[in-house]
């Protein structure tokens, strides 16, 4: 006959493995973040609308709207277009690529740069442009383009331990990540740009719906630089090789 002090022993056992098999079913923030990183690595095709929320003062006054789309066709067909509020100037800027050379375009300059293929310039097009993207045009493309070297918010972002929530996003069900993004120069490995961030992932698809980044540190206390970029993705669409395609509106004059 078994004794009480058995049945509690094996009890106290049964729920221990019970706890640890539930902890186990519950990756942790960082492997979440890590496996969708991985997830657009493995896109075949992508689409996605995008706004930005960009707060540099208090008020209306000191907020831009601007809009971005991106389409992405495996390995290298892709297009990226952004649009400044009007307030802000309404610059737009293009970056794309149809198979051959990355290319750029520029609004504000009527700017028309080619970044031949084989060259390793293909990045300067992301970099340049990401100050007035606020950072849009390498978001995503950072994920997409893996180890091409463009860096992205996405990549730099780390998730705090054990903070995450359920949240409902325009009527998207997500999962938002609270955590702290770092800027990391590649030789010198200096941290700079350390800002607060929040990441949300869609719960079904777990690509990104919105990414949150918080005014960098060291800045002085009265300082306001939030950006706020909310998307609208699509994953493996089908993509007509006539949207990878742009003319500069000054091409052939």
């Amino acid at each position: 006959m078994i004794g009480m002090t058995s049945v509690r022993s094996a009890g106290l056992v049964v729920a221990l493995l019970t706890f640890s098999a539930l902890a186990r079913a519950e990756p942790a923030a960082s492997d979440v973040i890590a496996n969708t990183r991985q997830l657009y690595t493995e896109l075949k095709t992508y689409t996605d609308t995008g706004v930005i929320d960009d707060e540099f003062a208090a008020g209306e006054a000191g907020r831009y709207r601007h809009t971005f789309k991106t389409f992405f066709r495996a390995p290298r067909l892709f297009y990226f277009e952004f649009q400044a509020d009007a307030r802000a100037g309404a610059h737009r800027i293009v970056i794309w690529c149809s198979g051959g050379d990355f290319e750029s375009w520029n609004s504000s300059t009527g700017q028309h740069e080619v970044f031949p293929r084989g060259t390793g310039t293909a990045l300067t097009a992301f970099q340049q442009s990401a100050y007035k993207t606020r950072g849009s045009d390498a978001l995503i493309p950072a994920l997409l383009f893996a180890g091409s070297g463009l860096i992205g918010t996405l990549n730099e972002f780390k998730p705090d331990a054990g903070a995450a929530t359920a949240a409902d996003l325009g009527g998207h069900k997500t999962t938002r990540f609270p955590g702290v993004a770092r800027s990391v120069y590649p030789k010198t490995q200096r941290v700079t740009n350390v800002r607060r961030a929040e990441v949300w992932l869609d719960s079904e698809t777990h690509l990104v719906r919105r990414v949150f980044e918080d005014t960098p540190e060291g800045l002085p206390k009265s300082s306001v630089l939030r950006v706020t970029t909310t998307l609208e993705p699509r994953f493996n669409p089908a993509l007509d090789d006539a949207v990878f395609r742009f003319k500069p509106p000054d091409a052939g004059r």
